[in-house]
């Protein structure tokens, strides 16, 4: 007999035939971000020279309605980077389940720093009920396009930059690699189903648990990242690195390593169970 010839390999997915599956990951990963970085914000405030008041749900809908659409769209560019950057790094190192946490790191920080700082602010616009001097502040923007672009940078972006790349390497990006694997090795053994038999469901539950472990994992480093969004938007500076840990660490000691994990690892948990159902990075 003839030998037979392996099965063809399947057509890779593009970003742009990936768009819907991007569009709905995005929008639910928006949501449950607004939601569970607000009381985050919140309680880090505390210590702080600037402590805010609890925000009640009514108000919290508002930051949700006013702070979705943007979110989604600076998901839907990231998600697309991403995936690009993932494609990049196959075709030069050679293809591993690795590369996508190494893509969503790189090409997720400055999006995922912006979007946290841009919450932060609106938070504390609304709960300051937009005071003159947020006025004042949100006026003093040269009108130059160069340095708008500058003004936001050093404002939304760069603040805590190393620690958010550290814990979206870690979180996000260590947590679509582990989601499938726990799914597998746990979820369909803890069920006795087999690979071929999974289902929604179980890969939800798979990456549910995956996040709850990479969310604990790098809960310093949010907080880090958290605290120097603050100190950019209480003090009108960009903290230094080094500044951001030690805030932190001297402000809430040992709980700086798990404090916010509540909330956190709900939006850890979910980002990484919605991805590992929709899979907007497709294969």
């Amino acid at each position: 007999m003839p030998p037979q010839k392996p099965p063809p390999t399947p057509p890779r997915t593009t970003t742009y035939t990936s768009l819907p599956n991007i569009v709905l990951a995005s929008a639910l990963c928006s949501a449950s971000i607004v939601e569970f970085t607000i009381p985050q914000i919140v309680r880090l405030s505390q210590s702080s020279a600037a402590p805010l008041p609890t925000i009640p749900f009514p108000r919290r809908m508002l930051l949700m309605a006013k702070n979705l659409p943007p979110q989604t769209l600076i998901t839907v560019v990231q998600f697309g980077l991403v995936r690009e950057m993932r494609d990049v790094l196959d075709a030069t190192l050679g293809p591993s389940p690795f590369n996508i946490s190494l893509a969503y790191g790189a090409a997720s920080v400055p999006l995922i720093a912006a979007k946290y700082n841009l919450l932060q602010e609106s938070v504390f616009r609304q709960a300051n009920n937009a005071t003159k001097q947020h006025r004042a502040i949100a006026t003093t923007t040269s009108s130059s396009l160069p340095a708008q672009a500058l003004a936001f940078w050093s404002r939304k972006i760069q603040p805590g930059l190393l620690w958010s790349y550290l814990r979206d390497s870690g979180s996000i990006g260590g947590g679509i690699v582990l989601g499938p694997l726990v799914t597998s090795h746990v979820v369909h053994r803890v069920l006795d189903v087999s690979h071929n038999d999974s289902t929604p469901v179980h890969r939800f539950f798979g990456g549910l648990l995956a996040g709850c472990c990479t969310g604990l994992g790098t809960q310093l480093f949010h907080n880090a990242a958290l605290t120097a969004g603050r100190i950019a938007q209480v003090e009108h500076r960009v903290p230094s690195t080094l500044e951001c840990i030690v805030a932190v660490v001297q402000e809430h000691g040992a709980s700086a390593l798990w404090m916010n994990f509540r909330m956190r690892v709900m939006v850890i948990a979910s980002w990484t169970a919605i991805l590992n159902v929709t899979e907007p990075f497709g294969i």
